[in-house]
Formats: structure tokens, sequence, C-alpha cells
């Protein structure tokens, strides 16, 4: 039986509701047998001081409330800053740690910490927000050797593809922080890249409107009435790759597109198409309804223990 990916998860959980989503997924994965969620940390700023509640708020649902969940320590000057759309209903509303965003670990010590502790070339992070965290992690004397040491892949969303402008990379004035964490990325630690064209065409949330209530059904309820009109995957899609990658259950679900991403000083992305990679952006293999349904399918599938 194959090892569960070892995954960190890198999310902002703010304004939009994939990520509560992608959060839900992965802890169905992991109730299955096929991911473990070392910890989860935050980027960007929620002007309520809340979003990291929203994730414990996930964790507590799942029966997972050991997960760590950890705040970039990044001010306001230097990341963006948003009012989440459901950070304080979820807060005030679902059991979870308790915590403000003030009160949280330090996410950049946090990666240290499990990356420190994990088995080389064993874990995988998916990033589904702002790169801050793992741009300061890189500045780190240690960290670019650490992360080549520890790290077997990293699966990203953000960029556009073969070129253009997206809402992670280029943000709030994050093209900087973008560019900076993918130049130092370790060469040897592929990237696989999840670009909005892709996320943008699989439609997920409806299902919630037949589920129990529960933290994420909120999300999706809150976040641009997205219970009823569905909304784009991105994050999702991010984290099945990261799982499940290319093929899985007999279905190549993507088609990867070996090369390098060059990125601007503004964010902007232009990919360089090169058979030997060292990375890739990913291309649908089966349509977009197909892996729709299978991710649709895993958000909204119950606990496999009680919540607390």
């Amino acid at each position: 039986m194959q090892k569960p990916a070892q995954i960190l998860l890198d999310t902002d959980m703010l304004t939009d509701c994939d990520d509560a989503g992608a959060l839900a997924m992965l802890h169905v994965l992991a109730d299955q047998g096929e991911a473990k969620i070392l910890g989860v940390a935050v980027n960007g700023i929620d002007s309520h001081g809340l979003h990291g509640s929203v994730v414990s708020a996930i964790n507590y649902h799942f029966g997972r409330p050991e997960i760590p969940v950890a705040m970039s320590p990044r001010g306001e000057e230097q990341t963006p800053v948003k009012a989440s759309s459901y950070s304080s209903s979820i807060y005030e509303n679902y059991p979870h740690d308790g915590l403000r965003d003030s009160e949280r670990p330090n996410a950049v010590e946090l990666y240290h910490r499990l990356l420190s502790e994990a088995e080389d070339q064993s874990v995988t992070i998916v990033s589904i927000g702002f790169l801050s965290n793992i741009a300061d992690l890189l500045a780190m004397e240690s960290g670019p050797a650490l992360v080549a040491r520890k790290v077997k892949g990293i699966t990203i969303m953000g960029g556009a593809y073969p070129s253009g402008n997206e809402y992670n990379f280029d943000f709030s004035g994050t093209g900087p922080t973008t560019q900076a964490a993918l130049e130092a990325w370790p060469k040897t630690v592929p990237i696989t890249f999840i670009g909005y064209e892709l996320g943008e065409r699989v439609i997920t949330g409806t299902d919630y409107q037949a589920a129990p209530d529960s933290p994420m059904r909120r999300a999706y309820e809150l976040a641009y009435d997205s219970i009823n009109r569905g909304r784009p995957s991105w994050d999702q899609v991010a984290v099945f790759h990261a799982v499940r990658g290319l093929h899985s259950n007999g279905c190549t679900w993507f088609n990867a597109i070996a090369g390098k991403n060059r990125i601007s000083a503004t964010g902007q992305n232009s990919w360089q198409a090169d058979p030997s990679g060292p990375d890739a952006y990913l291309e649908l293999a089966v349509s977009a309804d197909e892996l729709a349904s299978t991710i649709e399918q895993l958000m909204v599938t119950p606990p496999a223990t009680l919540s607390l």
C-alpha cells in the first residue's frame, strides 16, 4: 500500500471559499488513508484577525484539532490585507481552538520545525494563497538547504498559462514576493503550477446545499453565494494533484507541460517550455465536469470520525 502523502498546506483562507473546500477535501483524503496533514500555514492578513480560526474550525469538524495552525509573521505593510467574508461567522458559530490570528505561532517557524522533523524527500507542500511564508522560509540561511533535503515537491495554485497575470502572484503588490520565492526555490525540487485557467473551469460547491451544517457550508453560503452559483475550484485542483498526482484509480486527470516559469517583479508569469523541466504546469486530460464531480464528492464527504 502506498504511503500517505505528507502534506503541508499554505493557504490565505480569506475572501474566497475554495480554500475551505480544499482543506475539507484534504481531510477526506486523510480519512481515506491517502494523505497526512502535517500542518497548515496561513498567509495574508484578515482585517478581522480570525482567518486562522476557519482552518481550526475545519480541523475540529474533521476530528483533527491537533493539527498546528500558524500565521505569517508579516505586517500590514508587507502582505495583502483583506476582510474575510466568512471568518467572523465561523469564529462565532463553530468549535475551534479559540485563538485569534495574533495569538498563533509563526508560520515560518512551523515550516522549519515540521520540515526538520520530517524524513528526507517526504513532504509535499501545497500553496493555495500568497507565497510570503515560502519566501520568508527561503530567506533564512538554512531554508533552501532544508527544503532541498526534506521536500519532494510543491504544487502551487498561481499564475496563468502559458503566460499572464493572476491574483495569488500579483495582488496588492505581491509580485516581488512571488518572484523572490520562486527564484530562491531549490532547482532540485520540482514545482507543479495550477493556473487560473484550469481551476476556473472546474465548478463546485452547490452540493453543499444538501450537506449538513459545517464551517465549509457556511463559507460557501457567505462567499459570492457560491452554494447556489457554484465557484471555481482553483485550490481544490491543487490539493487533488498534490495527493493523487497526474494519474489515479486508472484515470489520467492531467497532462504536465514541462519547462520553467519566469516571474517579473509585477508578478506576471511567462512559461518557457522545455521537455527537461524541471517544473511543469497542468492541463486537463479529462473534462472539467468529470474532475468537478470527483472533487465535489470529496468536498462534501462527511468526516470519518465524529467532529468535536
